[in-house]
């Protein structure tokens, strides 16, 4: 009996062994530079949420919020070089190294919110071509995050057209919309999203640029007092994951991470356009902030002025670049 117990205790032993890896959870970190109650911050919990479900919990995500770990301009290194499993980060932190990922900052290239879907949409020729050549800093993009149009914020005075930024220090996001900076004449100042209010409060920089969402739930209102809807650029952030992590889960790992990633996807671009709405009318009726619209003729002005950022885009990408304009053109 002893020898029958001890034999059945090894067999159990041995099956234990054999089957517990199968059931150990894998938990994902993820760094992200706002806050969870930032909307690029509340997507990721989105996912997190998704993914957990649908996984039963064999998958699991913690969120590193608010910068704790690394500032967006990190990211890539940070999670190309495994010290973090995903990590989010502004489509624009790959221009330095691969300058045709810069396509979505580049000044008044997407004129209306329907033509960003097209050209976003994971079946997009032109989003694929992006995520390929992301894929040589050993990051993959695991899903977009559509933070809605970009504007120009001021103190004092509104922005209204090109001459006002002439000799002027102004936020730049990447090199694209530095480019455009210096199609009108002005300074770009690389800073980050997490670094915009002191950079404002100290006058670092003259004029910013950000999405009215950022401005209400970063209150940069308490530093700059004018935003002028120019709509110029639109800030794309992605939610990258280490390539040979990537490659080192199983075939239901990458069916759940994908899933949830498209449904966290999905309603971040469904709900930014009312964001964006309700941000702007909060902006005008609960503030200080003076919230000023172009006339179509002030538009045209600006286009025209930024026609040597889009020739600077192309210059810098090269064919690839001059592929990707003409892909989204052909959206219009």
């Amino acid at each position: 009996m002893k020898k029958l117990l001890a034999s059945t205790a090894l067999a159990l032993g041995a099956l234990v062994a054999v089957t517990v890896p199968a059931l150990a959870e894998r938990t994902l970190r993820l760094s992200v530079q706002v806050a969870v109650n930032h909307p690029v911050g509340a997507n990721t919990v989105t996912f997190k949420d998704e993914l957990e479900k649908i996984s039963n919990g064999a998958m699991k995500v913690e969120i590193y919020d608010a910068a704790q770990l690394y500032k967006g301009s990190e990211i890539p290194q940070a999670v190309g070089s495994g010290a973090i499993d995903l990590g989010v980060v502004l489509v624009d932190e790959y221009a330095g190294t691969i300058p045709a990922a810069g396509l979505f900052s580049v000044a008044f290239m997407f004129p209306t919110y329907e033509v960003l879907a097209k050209a976003a949409d994971p079946s997009s020729a032109v989003r694929q071509k992006i995520d390929e050549m992301i894929r040589q800093t050993g990051t993959r993009v695991l899903w977009w995050q559509d933070y809605g149009p970009v504007q120009l914020l001021s103190n004092g005075t509104a922005i209204v057209s090109p001459a006002d930024m002439k000799g002027k220090k102004v936020r730049a996001l990447g090199k694209p919309s530095g480019d455009f900076i210096e199609a009108v004449g002005g300074v770009p100042v690389k800073i980050s999203g997490s670094e915009q209010f002191l950079a404002y409060q100290r006058g670092t920089v003259d004029i910013g640029m950000t999405g009215v969402t950022a401005m209400k739930s970063r209150k940069i209102y308490e530093v700059m007092d004018h935003v002028t809807i120019t709509n110029h650029a639109l800030a794309e952030f992605l939610v990258v994951i280490n390539d040979k992590l990537w490659d080192s889960l199983s075939d239901q790992e990458r069916e759940w991470l994908t899933a949830a990633a498209r449904v966290a996807e999905m309603d971040m671009r469904n709900k930014t356009k009312d964001d964006h709405m309700a941000a702007e009318k909060f902006l005008r009726e609960e503030t200080k902030t003076t919230v000023v619209t172009l006339t179509p003729e002030q538009v045209q002005a600006w286009q025209k002025a930024a026609e040597p950022a889009v020739d600077a885009y192309i210059k810098a990408a090269g064919p690839v670049g001059q592929e990707l304009v003409d892909a989204v053109r052909a959206l219009y």
